[in-house]
């Protein structure tokens, strides 16, 4: 019998610790249903340029700015992107770089099935997502079988219908359709295109499955991690009241010119590998990511998930379900000793449960190779 061949689309190579891990959880999942993958390692010389620590043709005030607040942090940020790419040659199953469209329309006859997800690749902002392009609709004459797992239009869903003309007719050639939110099931209901909702595959994976790439302890004494892409006051207050409660230090892994002069050491040579474990030995967490908040479930860490205004909705579904909710917490409104205390076992359960639909639109999906 020949195995089946998919190859996978999304974003797998910014410098951004859910991206780059999402792919090896999809990744994951779908080679323990039984199916050869590999990632179609599609870059744009345009998305390339957008993720350099440091930009090499700055232009705008902005990048300036960007520039030489990380000049401080030359080695640790160039070691950090060479963690970043040789995760992406090394640890994911990826295609050689296919820096056009064309180059992964000349190259896609070698697959059954082309997966599309899981993260904005249906965002056409060029604003939010420098790696905005309508391949990842699959633009080009069917040839096989098509499917996107937990796919997302992120908050340009409201923008979506301006250049629907361009990419509906690409999503109803879709053999099934997944998405990872609300308001893209609703718009693509509304399309007349049926569609699931699933998880984010990071939260389909169990602490034993990051463990062969979850890099040794970086940090020898105990620590408090700080994580979040928008590292705002709220979160940079709720860092330094966990630290005075424990006793502890707090590291800040991104860069900057977030969060300057806070007064949190950083430590900046996190890689997706590193990331993970950071996340796994540290004593508490402070985030306000999703990924921040699901990967310290899945390791079962003591943490809070600081919300500034409305929450997050991805990251407030997710735990609700998991009878998480009081990890949501304001700078205001935080019991260190009950996180510390969380009991998992009913986590793990309540989690078991919640990817059954999940698990089963993939195999549905993919069983018709």
């Amino acid at each position: 019998m020949i195995k089946k061949k998919i190859g996978i689309l999304t974003y797998h190579s910014g410098f951004n610790y859910g991206a780059c891990l999402q792919a090896y959880a999809l990744q994951t999942t779908i080679k323990k249903l039984g199916y050869d993958n590999e990632i179609i390692n599609f870059e744009t010389k345009r998305f390339v340029a957008s993720r350099e620590m440091f930009s090499r043709h700055p232009t705008r005030l902005k990048e300036f700015i960007k520039l030489f607040s990380r000049l401080p942090y030359w080695t640790s940020l160039h070691e950090r992107e060479k963690m970043f790419n040789e995760y992406t040659y090394n640890v994911l199953n990826s295609t050689k770089r296919y820096l056009s469209e064309q180059d992964v329309i000349d190259n896609i006859g070698k697959y059954d099935c082309i997966v599309c997800g899981s993260d904005q690749i249906w965002n056409l902002s060029q604003d939010d997502a420098p790696a905005a392009n309508l391949l990842f609709y699959l633009n080009f004459p069917k040839s096989q079988r098509r499917v996107s797992y937990a796919a997302s239009f992120g908050k340009w869903v409201k923008d979506a219908p301006s250049r629907e003309t361009e990419f509906i007719p690409w999503l109803k050639l879709f053999d099934a359709i997944s998405v990872r939110e609300k308001s893209g099931v609703e718009y693509l209901q509304s399309k007349g295109i049926n569609c699931t909702l699933t998880l984010d595959p990071t939260v389909l994976l169990d602490k034993e499955d990051y463990e062969p790439i979850c890099r040794e302890r970086l940090i020898k004494d105990k620590y408090i991690l700080m994580f979040g892409w928008n590292t705002n006051k709220d979160l940079i207050e709720v860092a330094k009241q966990v630290s005075k409660k424990m006793g502890l230090p707090v590291y800040n892994i991104v860069p900057p010119p977030r969060a300057m002069f806070c007064g949190i050491p950083r430590k900046l040579d996190v890689g997706p590998c590193e990331f993970l474990s950071m996340i796994k030995h540290a004593e508490f967490v402070v985030t306000n990511s999703f990924h921040g908040t699901a990967f310290s479930t899945t390791f079962e860490r003591p943490y809070v998930s600081v919300v500034t205004g409305k929450a997050d909705t991805r990251m407030e579904s997710l735990l609700s379900q998991l009878g998480l909710s009081d990890h949501l917490v304001t700078k205001d409104n935080i019991d260190i000793d009950k996180m510390l205390n969380t009991d998992y076992t009913a986590v793990r359960e309540k989690k078991g449960a919640l990817r059954k639909d999940s698990f089963e639109f993939l195999k549905s999906a993919l069983k018709e190779l």
